[in-house]
Parts: structure tokens; C-alpha cells; sequence
């Protein structure tokens, strides 16, 4: 798509997709996720309740988006942006309607229907932006991946289903899913403005061309990276409800995930700084070429991001929403630090490091937090946050070298990379030998 449309009309779906995903965000209140963690979850009248709410927030984020169609427009000075997002209204319609019977499934650890629909819908989505972008030249191409997307899922979700799908308001449940939800909602604005506030700053600062240049160098590490997150937590939070009252079985299902986001976060933030500068420009063409530290500094924001899936996802497995809420009211730092860091240093690179600052915030808070909660000893993971640390600015450290041509300083982060990566290794042989053993398990059979 970004070699198709430049980065100009790049910058342009972007804004589209952030004014989507705004509306989500501050729609999302967790609900079901409530058919997971919650003792009732299986109960039939739980998921109509959570089906009728799911609805609503479709009918919800259409309505904001027709709202928000024209002022968007005047603000970009970009009048196709009007129609475009009225357009893309019909996929939260669609969306709405998706089968949550996938989310009881997963009680019972049972993957298959998400997995089949997410993959799918994703490849129709793909696909359909593809062809779109092709034919248009046209930052429109995104309204046909969305809605594809929302058709998808939907079907799959109703094909895939055990039970008839029925939606129906409970007051027997409500007050219980509203006080599990009530965080989260509030959640889901401050969410938006921590994970998305970035690429706002930037189109707001810098101009839409800016904002298409940063897009697609995140969209490299971004999509993989939340795929991954989905698996990752989904598979994970049954594991984590499953442990509630029992201290030493939630220290070990905890310190499972810990080890997973840590090990996934560094080679997401490694292997991007080595092979994005060379990936961005075959991809999208020379017009798209970064500087290094920049590239780095992105893979270096997006494994901060994805590490808080610890943290947080513990946090949900025990019911602790509130958490997972104060989590990303640290975030919040982001905001002021990118803004000093584009008056101190200046262009996208200094509103990338404002960024990292708040993750870091915001993983930390929710350590001390849930360490607290849950009885956890006050320092339980902080060895894990410090050999983050170290890595990622190893990882900084070597891309400065290369790019400013001190070899000897390329070879002094990279051995000091290798040290702390010993450490992580040894640190977390337990889930390395966990997951060598599943991959030998996946091998074909010998005949």
C-alpha cells in the first residue's frame, strides 16, 4: 500500500484509521473478556448480555464516526476525509454483530475459532487493500480491507459457533460486568492517547507526510507485534483466572508470561534495528528511507509496548481492571516528555523518545501495583525491567555507532548486548526449554 499511495496518502489512511480507532478505544470496556475471567462466563444469559453490549458500541463508534466526518476534514484541511469516514462507519455496523461464542470457548482453552477467524480476516483484509490500492491510488484503499475485515469475522464468528447467537439484557449480570467494565472504559481513553497519542503529536507537529513516513516503519513491528499480543494474551489470561487463590500457582503462571513477553520484546527490538533500515527501503521504496536511530527507536517504543502485556494481563487474568486503568493514567507522561522532546532534539525522533519514557512509566506502575495486590514481593520482575533496559539501550547505542560511523563503538554495544542477553537466557531457561520442547512437539512424525 505505502509503494502504491506514497506517503502523502499514507499519512491520510493513517488519520482515517486513528479517527477509527479513537472511537474504539474509548468504547472498549473489556466485556468480552468478562466471558473468560468472570465465574459465570459459560452462563448463556452472561454472553446475550455481552452480545446486546457489543451492539451497541458498533451502532456507538458508526454514530461518532458520521459525527466526527466533517470537523476532521477542517482540521487536516483534507475534505475527502469527510466522506471516507462516513463510509468506514458501516464497519463498526457489521462488527457489532460478531459471535463472541469464540470467547467462551476459550474458558476451556479452546483457540481455534479466533484463530481461524482473526487469520482469515486478516489475509481478506490484506488482500482487499491491496487490490484497492492498486486500482485507486487512494488512501480510500483502507475503507475496503476494514470492511472486508468486519464481514470476516462476523461470518466466521456465527460459522464457527456452538450456540445459537441471541442478545438480551441481564440485571442479574449487569452490575457485575459494569464493574468489571467501568475501568476499562475509562481505560480505553487513556489507551488511545498512550498507544496512539504518538502518531497524533506527529500529524498535528509534522504534517501528514511525516505522519506516512513514521506509519510505515511502525506498521512493519506494529501488526506483527499485535498479533502476537492477541495470541499471547488470549492464551494466557485462562491460564492466569484459573490460579485465582492459589499464590504459588499465579507466581509461576505469571512468571511464564514474563518470560515469554521479555524474551519476544528483545529479539522484536534486535532484529528490528538490524533489518528494518534495509527492509523499509525494499518495501516502499527509496522515498521511505529512515535514518537508523529512528528505525531503532520505533522497534525500541513498539517492545515497550508489547513487554506491558505482563503486567497487565496479570492484572486482568485476577479481575484487578483498576490496574490495567492506572496503568495507562502513566502513560499519560508520555504527552509532556514528546512534546520537550521535540522542542530539545527535535523531529520524530525526539517524540518517539518522550514515548518510550511513558511505556517505561507505565510498566513500572503496574509492577508496583499488582506486586502489591496480588502479594508478590515488592520487587518481584524489576531484574527483568533492568536487563529491558540495558538491552534496549545496547540496541540504541549500536545503531548510533553504525550510523555515525564509530565501528569501535558498534562492537563495545554489541558485546555488551551479547552479556545482558547471557543473562536473560539464563534468567528465563525455564521457558526457553518450555517452548523447545513445544516446537519438537510440532515436528512431523518420521514414517
Amino acid at each position: 500500500m505505502a509503494r502504491f499511495l506514497g506517503p502523502e496518502q499514507l499519512g491520510l489512511a493513517a488519520l482515517l484509521i486513528l479517527t477509527a480507532q479513537f472511537f474504539e478505544s474509548v468504547s472498549d470496556n473489556g466485556s468480552d473478556r468478562f466471558l473468560i475471567q468472570d465465574r459465570d462466563g459459560d452462563v448463556p444469559a452472561v454472553q446475550k448480555l455481552v452480545q446486546l453490549v457489543f451492539v451497541g458500541r458498533g451502532f456507538f463508534i458508526g454514530l461518532g464516526l458520521l459525527i466526527a466526518a466533517y470537523p476532521m476534514a477542517y482540521l487536516y484541511k483534507e475534505p475527502a476525509l469527510a466522506s471516507a469516514l462516513m463510509i468506514l462507519a458501516i464497519s463498526p455496523l457489521i462488527g457489532g454483530w460478531v459471535h463472541l461464542d469464540f470467547r467462551r470457548a476459550q474458558r476451556r482453552h479452546d483457540f481455534r475459532a479466533e484463530a481461524v477467524g482473526l487469520g482469515l480476516a486478516e489475509i481478506t483484509s490484506t488482500v482487499a487493500i491491496i487490490i484497492a490500492a492498486y486500482y485507486t491510488q487512494s488512501f480510500t484503499a483502507v475503507l475496503y480491507g476494514l470492511i472486508a475485515r468486519s464481514i470476516v469475522q462476523v461470518i466466521v464468528s456465527h460459522t464457527m459457533a456452538q450456540r445459537p447467537y441471541a442478545i438480551g439484557y441481564s440485571p442479574e449480570y449487569a452490575k457485575r460486568l459494569a464493574l468489571f467494565a467501568g475501568p476499562l472504559l475509562i481505560n480505553g481513553l487513556l489507551l488511545f492517547v498512550g498507544s496512539q497519542g504518538d502518531r497524533v503529536l506527529i500529524g498535528h507537529q509534522l504534517g501528514v507526510k511525516d505522519l506516512g513516513y513514521y506509519t510505515a516503519v511502525l506498521l512493519l513491528i506494529s501488526s506483527p507485534a499485535s498479533m502476537i499480543t492477541r495470541v499471547l494474551g488470549a492464551t494466557n489470561l485462562p491460564l492466569i483466572s484459573a490460579t485465582r487463590g492459589d499464590l504459588g500457582r499465579l507466581k509461576v503462571a505469571a512468571g511464564r508470561l514474563a518470560g515469554r513477553t521479555l524474551l519476544l520484546s528483545l529479539a522484536m527490538a534486535a532484529g528490528f534495528a538490524l533489518v528494518a533500515p534495509f527492509f523499509v527501503v525494499l518495501l516502499y521504496g527509496p522515498q521511505f528511507h529512515q535514518p537508523m536511530t529512528l528505525v531503532a527507536l520505533i522497534g525500541i517504543l513498539q517492545a515497550a509496548r508489547f513487554i506491558r502485556l505482563w503486567p497487565t494481563n496479570v492484572a486482568l487474568g485476577m479481575g484487578l481492571s483498576h490496574i490495567v486503568m492506572l496503568n495507562n493514567i502513566a502513560r499519560l507522561v508520555a504527552l509532556p516528555v514528546a512534546i520537550v522532546g521535540f522542542l530539545a532534539i527535535g523531529g520524530l525522533s525526539g517524540i518517539v523518545v518522550g514515548f518510550i519514557v511513558g511505556e517505561f512509566t507505565a510498566l513500572i506502575v503496574a509492577l508496583v501495583l499488582l506486586n502489591r495486590q496480588v502479594g508478590f514481593n515488592a520487587w518481584d520482575g524489576f531484574d527483568r525491567v533492568a536487563a529491558f533496559a540495558a538491552a534496549l539501550a545496547a540496541i540504541f547505542g549500536a545503531a548510533w555507532a553504525v550510523e555515525t560511523d564509530r565501528y569501535a563503538c558498534v562492537a563495545l554495544f554489541w558485546s555488551l548486548l551479547v552479556i545482558v542477553a547471557a543473562w536473560v537466557a539464563l534468567r528465563e531457561r525455564a521457558t526457553i526449554t518450555e517452548v523447545l520442547g513445544l516446537l519438537r512437539t510440532l515436528k512431523p512424525a518420521r514414517r
